[in-house]
C-alpha cells in the first residue's frame, strides 16, 4: 500500500482534530492525501480510504467515489457506527493488518438510478443505501407506478416507494417495514412507504432486475431522493430507472463486530421483553 485518502466530514465535530493527528502518523507510513467530503465527484490514485465522520459520512463517500473499487474504512464519529465500524485508536492498531489484506472485506452492491426527464437530458447517480421516490408536498399522499423488467407492477398509493440494496435494508428499508438483507447477499428490496391498502407488501427481488419508477397523480412534483441526502424534483412524465450499478463499494470491516452482533449491539435486534 502505497497512498491513503483521507475524506473527513467538517461538520462531525472532532473530525478536523483527528484528521490533524491521523495525518502525520500515516504520512510516516505511506503518502496521505486529506480533503473534505462533498456532493461532487473525486478521482484518486489511493489504494485505501478512510472516512471521519459516521453511517451518512460512508454513503457520501461512496457516492463522491463514483464507482472507483477502492477499499474503504470508515472511523466512526456519529451516533450509530453500523458502516463505521472503527474508531481511531482501532484503526491505527490494525493498520498493518489491514494493508496486508487480513481484515475482512465485503464488496456491497451498489444501485444506478437513472433520472429520465420528460423535459431534458438523463442524470444518472450511484447510491450505496436506497432510491426513495417521495411527495413533493409533505404529508400529503402520492401516486406511483411501478415496472419490473418491463412488465407493469402495480401503482402505489401512499408516501412513496423506496429500492434498497442489502446495505441499506438496516436504515430506511427497516424502518419501513422492509426485510433485512445480509450483506453478502444480492439483491434488491422494493417497499411502498405507509400504502394506503391492505395488500401492497415489500418484495424482494433478484440483483439483475429493472425496477422503473414513475409519479402518475395526486400531486404535481415528487422527489427523488439518493441516500437520504441528494436527489431533486420531479414532475409527471419523469422516470427513474433502478438497477444494480456495475462497480461495487468495498467496506473494510472490524473483525470484533460480526454482522449479526452489531444487529443485536446497535438496533436491538431479537431483544425478548423485560419480566419482572
Amino acid at each position: 500500500m502505497k497512498e491513503v485518502l483521507i475524506l473527513v466530514n467538517p461538520e462531525k465535530a472532532g473530525a478536523r482534530e483527528v484528521a490533524r493527528t491521523l495525518c502525520p502518523w500515516l504520512g510516516d507510513r505511506v503518502k496521505v492525501e486529506a480533503t473534505e467530503l462533498s456532493e461532487g465527484t473525486i478521482r484518486t490514485t489511493a489504494d485505501l480510504v478512510v472516512v471521519l465522520g459516521g453511517d451518512g459520512s460512508i454513503l457520501r463517500a461512496a457516492r463522491m467515489l463514483a464507482g472507483q473499487e477502492i477499499p474503504v474504512v470508515g472511523i466512526n464519529m456519529g451516533k450509530l457506527g453500523y458502516l463505521a465500524e472503527f474508531s481511531s485508536d482501532e484503526f491505527c492498531r490494525r493498520f498493518e493488518a489491514i494493508v496486508a489484506g487480513e481484515m475482512p472485506t465485503s464488496r456491497r452492491m451498489m444501485l444506478s438510478a437513472r433520472c429520465e426527464m420528460a423535459g431534458g437530458d438523463p442524470k444518472e447517480s450511484l447510491v450505496l443505501n436506497e432510491v426513495l421516490m417521495a411527495g413533493g408536498t409533505p404529508h400529503r399522499m402520492l401516486a406511483v407506478s411501478a415496472a419490473i423488467d418491463g412488465e407493469p407492477l402495480t401503482t402505489y398509493f401512499g408516501d412513496g416507494v423506496l429500492v434498497a440494496t442489502p446495505t441499506g435494508s438496516t436504515a430506511y428499508c427497516l424502518a419501513a417495514g422492509g426485510p433485512i438483507l445480509a450483506p453478502g447477499l444480492e439483491a434488491l428490496a422494493l417497499i411502498p412507504v405507509c400504502p394506503h391498502s391492505l395488500t401492497h407488501r415489500p418484495i424482494v427481488l433478484r440483483p439483475e432486475s429493472e425496477v422503473v419508477l414513475e409519479p402518475c397523480g395526486l400531486q404535481k412534483e415528487a422527489m427523488l431522493v439518493l441516500d437520504g441526502q441528494a436527489g431533486g424534483r420531479l414532475t409527471r412524465g419523469d422516470r427513474v430507472r433502478i438497477r444494480r450499478a456495475a462497480a461495487a463499494f468495498l467496506l473494510v470491516h472490524n473483525g470484533d463486530r460480526p454482522f449479526f452482533s452489531t444487529l443485536r449491539e446497535k438496533l436491538q435486534w431479537g431483544q425478548g421483553p423485560r419480566y419482572g
